[in-house]
């Protein structure tokens, strides 16, 4: 077994102890063969057996298989001064392909969606530190929006997120060295949120970073009545310069920013059973003032707990705002990387079992991504097993590794270019594809290796 493997499962709460070192399998194999299938994955039919029972046994579920990542999580959260939870939502479709009766090759496709909502910690430098919450669940076949505001907030889809900001509050308590941060993107937007947070003593309290998405009337005293047309005005404390990042229909660039923050209170929103109270939250407003000829200007109206007094602190609540977007890229390992959505284990139990495994699995992709651009002249042991990187150096370097292992950076280009990653001069930083390509190929060797050693250590014995 890994060695980091066996430190994520170390505080495992699982039932029985069989139960502990069959999860400590399987992530094993899943994590040498994250594209493969489950049976491609497994050595065997007797281990492929033993998988699906695992992940279709009725005392198992999600908590069980994350308890030990969940521990170490909180673990790697203590030893940091500032961590940012960030909280998201993907759909996963297992969707089918049916032809229809009478009408030759014409086919129909059923969808079946799963809505996945985890909480993820991150560094400021955006390394992955691990999952520490997760919830799934299916929308009901018949559109209910319109009874939507005849419930309580408890009963709705977005009650998710306050769940999620609960989960961060139980963490500040529990890690109360680290500044904790919670962070959502526009569908976080919601008042309750806001109140909740407000009304917690600073000790008991996750701050929270939520990027504003409705028009939310102001009290009155305010210069202007609404949320937008109050900051839009309001004198900028500086510009702040970024590297904004590729997207498909999108070259990276670089951005420059007017970033202007003031304290704002909120109107009592009306809901089921009374108004919420006003609550006073602090407002950053960051806007490109001149894109470029055909590109759409960047705009961000940043919501937070967190005291913002002066420019630092805003260009601060701004930077903590972008790590938003691992996330995304760990989805991405999940889907592209680990294939979940090509899983058809048939039941409700098996997939939730699954994902949760395949989330400690996106989680180590990731962590060795971003730890080589973060901490460049580390050990690389702090990611990489001796096998590993001393098996990458040979295939490298074509020559017996050395007694001190490289730095981390190094290790991580060379697992890279494994992956098909070219490594020249202005290429910049591997990509998270080229990593879980690498390090599938990588394993691949080093099974190889094993098993020839053991071959010919048997026939010296002979």
């Amino acid at each position: 077994m890994s060695d980091w493997i066996e430190a994520e499962l170390m505080e495992c709460q699982m039932h029985d102890a069989r139960h502990t070192k069959r999860l400590a399998r399987l992530l094993d194999r899943l994590s040498v063969r994250p594209v493969s299938s489950i049976p491609t994955a497994c050595h065997g039919w007797a281990e492929t057996v033993a998988a699906y029972r695992f992940l279709d046994n009725p005392d198992i579920g999600v908590q069980e298989i994350l308890s030990g990542h969940t521990h170490a999580t909180l673990e790697r959260i203590r030893a940091q001064e500032v961590v940012l939870l960030v909280q998201d939502t993907t759909f996963l479709n297992y969707g089918t392909t049916h032809p229809k009766a009478g009408v030759g090759t014409v086919k129909h496709t059923t969808r079946e969606e799963y809505l996945l909502h985890p909480t993820v910690a991150f560094t400021p430098e955006r390394v992955n530190l691990g999952v520490v919450g997760m919830k799934v669940w299916q929308r009901p076949a018949q559109p209910v929006a319109q009874q939507c505001k005849r419930k309580p907030i408890e009963e709705k889809e977005r009650y998710r997120w306050l769940e999620g900001y609960q989960c961060a509050c139980k963490i500040t308590q529990a890690c109360p060295a680290t500044l904790v941060v919670n962070r959502a993107d526009r569908e976080g937007d919601i008042q309750e949120w806001f109140v909740d947070a407000m009304a917690r003593e600073p000790g008991q309290r996750a701050e929270c970073i939520i990027r504003a998405k409705c028009q939310r009337r102001l009290v009155p005293g305010a210069v202007q009545r609404y949320l937008w047309a109050e900051m839009q005005p309001t004198r900028s404390l500086g510009t702040l310069t970024i590297a904004l990042a590729r997207q498909p229909e999108r070259p990276p660039r670089p951005v420059t920013l007017s970033v202007t923050a003031k304290p704002v209170t909120f109107h009592g929103a009306r809901r089921l059973g009374g108004n919420l109270p006003p609550v006073k939250v602090s407002a950053v407003y960051a806007q490109e003032p001149s894109p470029p000829q055909g590109e759409d200007p960047v705009e961000w109206l940043l919501l937070t707990s967190l005291p913002v007094t002066d420019f630092p602190r805003a260009c601060l609540v701004v930077q903590w705002y972008r790590c938003r977007w691992e996330i995304e890229l760990l989805f991405r390992v999940l889907k592209q990387g680990c294939q979940i959505e090509q899983r058809r284990v048939q039941t409700d139990q098996r997939l939730l079992n699954a994902l949760a495994i395949y989330m400690i699995v996106a989680w180590r992709i990731h962590t060795i991504t971003m730890a080589g651009r973060a901490y460049p002249e580390v050990s690389c042991e702090v990611v990489f097993e001796p096998q590993e990187w001393s098996t990458l150096y040979t295939m490298q370097h074509h020559g017996h590794p050395p007694p001190t292992p490289p730095p981390l950076r190094e290790m991580v280009r060379s697992l890279a270019q494994l992956g098909g990653f070219f490594a020249r001069t202005r290429d910049g930083e591997p990509g998270i594809q080229a990593i879980w390509q690498g390090y599938q190929r990588l394993h691949e060797f080093i099974y190889a290796i094993d098993t020839y050693r053991t071959v010919h250590a048997g026939e010296r014995t002979v």
